[in-house]
């Protein structure tokens, strides 16, 4: 038997907004063709993170979660607090329980409005690299209809909307298996990574690619002045290569794009607010190279339950480019990762030529378009379409020269 704790969402004559009421429980029979009951389900949604605050990850605590540092508690909430206001994401906290009460999987949620079209998605925005829920423990076997199955009383508890589009979406959630992936296929960029197995002199021998090249960048840079590599670990640090990475950043966006990207929606502040709130040592890992304290290449990465995921990364041009210091900081983090406890040194989504050259695993990323309506239906053809047009270009690139690719 399964039942909800439903919420319903009802909308406002006056001011247009939604309010969350909840409804009594009601209970639905699922039975298999076998005439077995199938295993039950108990659902709650929750508008505010805070409804579920002792029972959804965060990067210090993760209990029996298994989860992406992205689906952790403290980063969602800057997330809404910045990219989810700025686009006026419904955010929705969906939380999924065994007929006992033991919870199985969190969903970090968002319904959002376009031209007309509502559109449920996990809450992205562009700044995740991966989206999936969190699992917990112990892990059992989502075969496909118990997914489905799932699936369609999700629809039935959730507010209404057109079609949901989940994207990037790893078939393995840190060690354990992503039920969503049976509703979607395959779809490129894949992340990639690297396991820390061995010592950081062990990996710099063998593995540690490019060695010969940097060498040589950094006794060029090394007469420029005093090279260093940097963790910023003050306030007045973290805001020094904060700027430093709007600034880079935006300058490659438009370099790159014609468009600064830090202009969509909530991204610049996005960013501003988690140096703001994340101090070190802590799960946001803020760095830099400089020479003689001018800062010629930043990273970002997120630190948290032995994985680091690098978010941003941003680097000087003109005369500092020919240097490569974006490289050689990447470097000084892979040693810092070695010698700190990291296990896992992601790289993130993306499938440029010089992962593979750092890397020893691949993860595959999966898309599922899944309309609920006739207008949805019409939406999810369109995705397709781009989404497909998208991954072409991809491959044409693939096949070019890195600097070519680069340029284009």
């Amino acid at each position: 038997m399964t039942e909800f704790l439903r919420t319903e969402f009802l909308r406002t004559e006056l001011s247009g907004e939604f309010h969350a009421v909840k409804m009594d429980t009601r209970p639905t029979r699922f039975v298999e063709e076998s005439g077995e009951l199938v295993t039950s389900f108990k659902i709650r949604i929750a508008t505010e993170l805070t409804d579920f605050a002792d029972l959804w990850p965060r990067t210090d605590r993760y209990g029996r979660a298994h989860c992406y540092v992205f689906q952790c508690a403290d980063i969602l909430q800057v997330w809404s607090d910045t990219v989810g206001k700025a686009r006026g994401t419904q955010t929705l906290f969906v939380a999924v329980f065994d007929d006992i009460g033991q919870p199985l999987l969190l969903f970090p949620l968002g319904i959002e409005r376009d031209r007309g079209i509502r559109t449920l998605r996990f809450l992205d925005g562009g700044v995740s690299d991966y989206n999936a829920p969190v699992v917990f423990e112990p892990t059992r076997t989502w075969e496909r209809h118990t997914v489905e199955r799932m699936w369609q009383e999700l629809i039935r508890a959730l507010p209404r909307f057109d079609v949901a589009i989940f994207e990037k979406m790893p078939a393995d959630i840190c060690g354990v298996p992503n039920p969503l992936v049976v509703l979607g296929a395959p779809s490129p960029p894949s992340g990639h990574f690297v396991n820390i197995t061995s010592s950081w002199e062990e990996y710099a021998a063998k593995r540690l690619p490019y060695k010969r090249e940097s060498s040589y960048q950094r006794r060029r840079l090394a007469k420029s002045g005093l090279l260093s590599f940097t963790v910023a670990e003050t306030p007045a640090d973290r805001q020094r290569i904060l700027h430093a990475t709007i600034r880079q950043k935006s300058r490659r966006y438009i370099e790159t794009r014609g468009v600064d990207g830090l202009n969509r929606p909530g991204y610049r502040h996005y960013y501003i607010a988690m140096a703001e709130r994340f101090t070190w040592p802590g799960p946001l890992l803020i760095s830099a190279l400089e020479v003689d304290g001018k800062i010629l290449a930043t990273n970002w990465g997120l630190v948290s339950n032995g994985r680091f995921s690098g978010i941003v990364m941003s680097f000087e041009s003109g005369e500092w480019k020919s240097f490569s210091p974006g490289r050689l900081l990447l470097e000084d983090l892979l040693k810092w990762s070695f010698t700190n406890g990291v296990a896992i040194f992601d790289f993130g989504i993306g499938d440029e030529s010089y992962k593979t050259a750092y890397t020893d695993e691949t993860l595959v990323l999966y898309q599922a378009n899944i309309p609920v309506t006739a207008i949805g239906k019409g939406q999810t053809t369109k995705a397709w379409k781009l989404a497909m047009r998208a991954i072409n270009k991809i491959r044409r690139l693939a096949a070019l020269p890195l600097s070519a690719a680069v340029r284009k």
